[in-house]
């Protein structure tokens, strides 16, 4: 098909309704194509710059390389679409429905994707740096090695996500919901995920650094290996998550719940764990210069090998912990 005849929108669309479906490397910017019916289209290597495809139907077409910079493409369904290497600069996605789509190094950055459903959707390697996901449904989505800088994801469900090696900096992840999610080595460094459901998460060798986790629910989580150095985790919920090799230097856990956790050999020189909950916890060869445990729990806690060199246990509750040297305190 000669493209150079598609003027205009109405044309696409009538070409359209006589059964063409090929319209790679169309040249309409700033066209209207809201509420239009494009089915199984092939519109790869498109120039659609601005164009308004508000509630536009492009299930399971043929979008990869597109250019929609600045278009508008809110309530579109995008089911299962080929968004592959796309360009979606400042694009307007709201509330439209991603689910099943294909949008490897896809180009989301700065893009408002509020309300929007990717469920399942592959989105590794993709751009998505200061884009708008408020609310966003990624249940089941990929985003191994996406650059996630800055992004909005307040309140979004992330249940199952893999985001393994993304990357998280700065993001804002307040009351997001993360059960299950796959982050092993991601960069989370001074992420907002206060408030956030990170329970059974597998956050293994993840850069948490200057995180906020305030109040945040991490029970069961996998953070072994993980760096949490300066980290607020005050009144987090770590109940028997695992912290074998974790740096928890200078991190502050006030009042945080580490009931049954494993804590083997983890760092915590100089700590805030005032008024934690420590029972029961492994704190075997823990490094613990510095920490201060004041009114802590720490009844039936292993403290074998663990350094207490200036460690504050003045006020700590200590029945039956077990020091280390081994000896057990009394009851």
């Amino acid at each position: 098909m000669n493209t150079s005849q598609l003027k205009n929108a109405k044309t696409i669309l009538s070409r359209y309704r006589q059964g063409e479906r090929n319209f790679k490397g169309i040249k309409l910017l700033e066209a209207d194509l809201s509420q239009a019916h494009l089915n199984r289209t092939n519109l790869s290597q498109a120039h659609l710059k601005g164009a308004n495809l508000t509630a536009v139907r492009l299930i399971n077409s043929n979008l990869s390389a597109i250019d929609l910079r600045q278009a508008n493409l809110s309530k579109a369904k995008l089911i299962e679409t080929n968004l592959s290497h796309a360009i979606l600069t400042e694009a307007i996605l709201v509330q439209a429905d991603l689910s099943g789509a294909i949008a490897c190094g896809t180009i989301l950055s700065q893009a408002d994707l509020s309300n929007a459903c990717l469920i399942s959707t592959s989105l590794i390697q993709a751009q998505i740096i200061k884009t708008k996901l408020k609310s966003a449904n990624l249940t089941g989505a990929t985003l191994t090695r996406a650059m996630l800088a800055e992004a909005n994801l307040r309140y979004a469900n992330l249940t199952r996500t893999m985001l393994a090696e993304a990357n998280l900096n700065r993001a804002n992840l307040k009351e997001a919901i993360l059960i299950r999610a796959f982050l092993h080595r991601s960069s989370l460094e001074a992420a907002n995920l206060q408030q956030a459901d990170l329970s059974l998460a597998n956050l293994r060798g993840a850069n948490l650094s200057g995180a906020n986790l305030k109040e945040a629910n991490l029970e069961g989580a996998d953070l072994e290996g993980a760096n949490l150095t300066g980290a607020n985790l005050s009144k987090a919920n770590l109940q028997e998550a695992k912290l074998s090799n974790a740096n928890l230097k200078l991190t502050k856990l006030t009042q945080a719940n580490l009931t049954g956790s494993s804590l083997l050999n983890a760092q915590l020189c100089d700590a805030n764990l005032s008024e934690a909950n420590l029972f029961q916890a492994g704190l075997l060869l823990t490094d613990l210069k510095g920490a201060n445990f004041n009114r802590a729990n720490l009844n039936q806690a292993n403290l074998i090998g663990a350094n207490l060199s200036q460690t504050n246990f003045l006020t700590a509750s200590l029945e039956k912990t077990i020091m280390p040297n081994g000896t057990q305190m009394a009851s």
